[in-house]
């Protein structure tokens, strides 16, 4: 029978999670406590009792849900196309990675990160934080595992953070259309509130005082709703009430645009002859609305990708430092804009 860091722990009245750091010969564990767990094992192995029994070591990915604990059709995509190149990285370097969804409703947190660090085979931690707040955030002072940040920024020194670079997609979009001679241009929000829709926001509000254009924050950005259909259906109500008709329109996220999109085409308007759009996101195939959007590509794929590169210099510790790192959107020109100079 093979000897398991737990039975080691239990043998010694010790965590498991101590035990787990000695073996692998990290910080954390005093001298004292680390000669004894090392001392078990050589008398244990030189009575022929047992060998150790090393586990497959594993990324242990936390991936935050929002307020309503649900998860809806675009969040799923989004989620596995960052956790598949995510996953594939951690192969690639001899981990296995396994996934925890954290419903605010109903997870304690730090239960979680306790039970987490008395696992002998999770090397390091993965923070799918879009959705993640402060006070989560909070919960790690102290936590012994190396863990990075990915799809948010708490502007902390004690890891690092990877996310999209919202404000830059944002600015390339707007300076697109007011390059092209637009100065009525709208922001359509969605309603859904979390760190990349804050940043949004507020690089629109920022280019929109540079350019002097709508004076009045709520001239400028509008909630029109969550799915695409409620967009459909507010935009739909919106012009019905004669609501005032941009010359362009930037979409906070591809469902702003799929359902404005319709709406705007259910009364008639032509796009881009009447109204102008640049969006946020690629559209799905499957959405046809009859022009080819010109859109800020998100590539959620390469931020997962280098968060987990990150994590393997930390749990490696290789890395000494902390860093910001923020990917660029691609911006893919469709004809969905018109010049008007």
């Amino acid at each position: 029978m093979k000897l398991k860091a737990k039975d080691i722990a239990r043998e010694l009245g010790i965590s498991t999670a101590t035990v787990s750091l000695a073996l692998n010969n990290k910080p954390g564990v005093n001298e004292l406590t680390r000669n004894k767990i090392l001392n078990y094992i050589k008398e244990s192995q030189e009575n022929g009792d047992s060998t150790i029994e090393r586990k497959e070591k594993t990324i242990r990915m936390y991936n935050f849900l929002q307020k309503s604990g649900l998860i809806d059709a675009d969040e799923n995509a989004l989620f596995y196309m960052g956790y598949s190149e995510a996953s594939r990285r951690a192969r690639s370097a001899g981990y296995k990675m396994d996934v925890v969804f954290v419903d605010h409703s109903k997870d304690d947190f730090v239960k979680l990160l306790k039970e987490c660090e008395e696992e002998d085979d999770v090397a390091g931690v993965f923070l799918g934080a879009t959705y993640m707040t402060k006070e989560d955030y909070q919960c790690l002072r102290g936590f012994k595992i190396p863990y990075i940040v990915c799809g948010h920024n708490f502007e902390d020194m004690r890891t690092d953070s990877i996310a999209l670079n919202n404000r830059q997609g944002v600015k390339t979009g707007l300076t697109y259309l007011y390059e092209s001679g637009h100065r009525d241009i709208m922001y359509l929000r969605n309603s859904k509130d979390f760190y990349n829709m804050y940043e949004r926001r507020s690089a629109c509000n920022s280019f929109m005082n540079e350019k002097r254009l709508q004076q009045a924050e709520n001239e400028r950005i509008l909630d029109i709703g969550d799915t695409t259909q409620e967009i459909y259906d507010n935009m739909y109500t919106y012009i019905k009430n004669k609501g005032h008709i941009p010359s362009a329109i930037f979409a906070e996220n591809y469902e702003v645009t799929i359902g404005v999109s319709r709406a705007l085409q259910s009364f008639g308007y032509r796009i881009p002859e009447d109204v102008s759009i640049v969006g946020f996101d690629e559209i799905p195939g499957a959405a046809i609305l009859g022009f080819q959007p010109t859109f800020l590509r998100a590539l959620h794929g390469n931020v997962a990708n280098i968060a987990v590169g990150r994590l393997l210099e930390r749990i490696k510790r290789r890395a000494k430092e902390s860093i910001q790192i923020l990917v660029n959107t691609e911006f893919v020109i469709g004809n969905s804009v018109i010049n008007k100079k």
